[in-house]
């Protein structure tokens, strides 16, 4: 799962009226707009059709007698029932559309590796769920489903699902664990063709609903709402990087796991209390604060997903509802740790009233600079996932067991996401390894549980005042600054450059590449710089501050 999948708690249950409701509409063979995130998602398949960064795998370990041909039919009455599963994806004319087909056959490719060495199966099984989660999914074909069933013996069975993101969300798992498991019970059963319940709506109905939706004054308001939150200009958020930032963005990225200590957890929740704020709303604060302590900025953007299934015709659809909000961080120096969550609790309060707005259609309302090197308005996000225990798949007496899926993908710069039940806290730091070293990921994610130590033992410390630092760090830094080298009777090296400009001024001084400075040549232009900020009153002892790029 992407870190754009993440519910978080800023979802609104909200009155509609019966004029609003979304309808049956679309017909199969019916061609209708994408949803304006679906748009998103194909425009970036198109400019790169091998991407894999937008892949949702899903890996099952299955203990116990699995029927392969019943599991194959209940996977068919899944594509049956959700048309979004039956649904291609094409342009014309340069408008992307989508048109849902009545009929698609589902393959479950099996593979037996019970006779193989230990050795051999364990290896040919991860590339097996490698290349599913690496599935280049082609979007004009459905379903943009792929799954396979390995067999490691009798009783122990793999089985690797995965879905584009176009046809799926977070939110979807659940719904298709329960839709799989119901049809695989009936095919075990009845030995032919299973059919689920028919939904009353379906995810091209939901498109065309947004799209003129969009048109209405209620949405209208909602974007004035955000782009008055924002401002006319975001700052890009420029945080220091482990290498130079590729010309063109890329999506190669990698995981760091960490989990909340029980007494942090239990801090966090005692905070959150006292405040009547949600733990989104503490650890997005504290994000915004690391970024800010970060990069030595004050002002920029996060992203953060929402749901997007505040009607309940939407509840029960497979799909890609999340849109996404956009935070901005205010990080005044003299503002308490406190302050700024109660800063952020306001901009949350105010984001679930405002929660309909595609992103896409706040993008397109503002004179965004576009730079192919990063995403547009911000470019980290963060999302908490409150886990509800209802994602498992159950195969009659055959249970699952989630597996972790290889990661090899990063939408953003950074993503922090949170998956928090009653009893942990776990996070995960999504980077890009194109601009993050792993060592790099490890220390903002110990910073980050530093500062949430000192948010929630003493928040009401400055901003200003926090240092994130570990004691080795400082060492480090201390020891850095140490010259031993002690020159007793040296002279200063302006008073050596000057010296060789009379006794050599011919002489090279300077080389790099091609150019080449003579010692009079670079005294000479050191006097009149010397000269230049004596006129802008600059005087001896005066701390002059130099920004240059490398150069004579």
């Amino acid at each position: 799962m992407s870190s754009i999948d993440r519910t978080t708690p800023t979802q609104a249950n909200t009155a509609w009226d019966d004029e609003d409701e979304i309808r049956p509409q679309v017909s199969d063979g019916d061609e209708v707009p994408l949803s304006y995130a679906q748009e998103q998602l194909w425009f970036l398949q198109s400019l790169e059709p091998g991407l894999t960064a937008y892949n949702l795998p899903r890996t099952f370990r299955l203990r116990g007698a699995v029927d392969a041909d019943a599991l194959e039919r209940a996977f068919q009455a899944v594509v049956e029932r959700h048309a979004i599963l039956r649904t291609r994806f094409f342009e014309r004319d340069g408008i992307a559309l989508q048109a849902v087909q009545a009929k698609v056959d589902f393959v479950l490719e099996r593979i037996d590796l019970s006779q193989r060495p230990e050795a051999e199966r364990k290896a040919s099984l991860g590339d097996i769920v490698r290349r599913t989660t690496l599935h280049v999914f082609d979007l004009g074909t459905a379903p943009a489903l792929v799954a396979r069933l390995v067999t490691l013996g009798d009783d122990d069975h793999v089985l690797a699902v995965c879905m584009h993101h176009i046809v799926s969300d977070a939110w979807s798992n659940p719904i298709l664990a329960g839709d799989l498991s119901t049809a695989y019970e009936q095919a075990v059963r009845s030995g032919g063709a299973v059919h689920l319940p028919p939904l009353a709506v379906q995810y091209a109905d939901y498109a065309l609903w947004q799209r003129e939706r969009v048109l209405g004054n209620d949405l209208a308001r909602q974007l004035e709402h955000w782009n008055a939150h924002l401002g006319p200009d975001v700052p890009p958020l420029e945080l220091p990087t482990d290498a130079e930032r590729p010309p063109r963005q890329t999506f190669n990225g990698a995981l760091h796991g960490f989990a909340l200590e029980p007494e942090l957890g239990m801090a966090l929740q005692k905070f959150c209390r006292a405040e009547k704020c949600t733990p989104f709303v503490t650890l997005l604060a504290t994000w915004q604060m690391l970024l800010g302590w970060y990069s030595g900025q004050s002002d920029f953007a996060v992203g953060t997903p929402n749901a997007g299934r505040h009607r309940d015709e939407v509840r029960d659809l497979l799909g890609f509802f999340i849109t996404t909000q956009v935070f901005r961080a205010r990080l005044a120096p003299q503002l308490s740790l406190r302050q700024i969550c109660r800063q952020v609790r306001a901009d949350a309060m105010h984001a679930l009233q405002h929660a309909d707005l595609p992103f896409e259609v706040l993008l397109a309302s503002r004179k965004v600079y576009r730079d192919a090197a990063r995403s547009p308005l911000f470019q980290v996000m963060f999302g908490v996932q409150m886990a509800d225990g209802a994602v498992e798949v159950a195969f009659d007496s055959t249970r699952a067991e989630l597996i972790p899926a290889e990661h090899v993908g990063a939408k953003f710069d950074l993503s922090l996401d949170f998956h928090i039940d009653a009893r942990s806290a776990f996070a995960q730091l999504e980077y890009n390894t194109d601009l993050f070293s792993q060592a790099t990921a490890a220390r903002l994610a110990n910073c980050y549980v530093r500062l949430l130590e000192m948010l929630t033992a003493d928040p009401d410390r400055s901003f200003a005042s926090i240092d994130l630092s570990s004691a080795a760090e400082r060492a480090q830094l201390s020891a850095w600054g140490v010259n031993a080298q002690s020159y007793p009777h040296g002279e200063p090296v302006h008073a050596l450059m000057e010296r060789q400009a009379r006794l050599r001024p011919e002489a090279d001084a300077l080389v790099l590449g091609d150019q080449v400075l003579s010692y009079g040549e670079l005294n000479a232009r050191a006097n009149r710089l010397a000269h230049r900020l004596i006129g802008l009153g600059v005087g001896a002892e005066h701390r002059v501050g130099i920004a240059v790029e490398r150069s004579i």
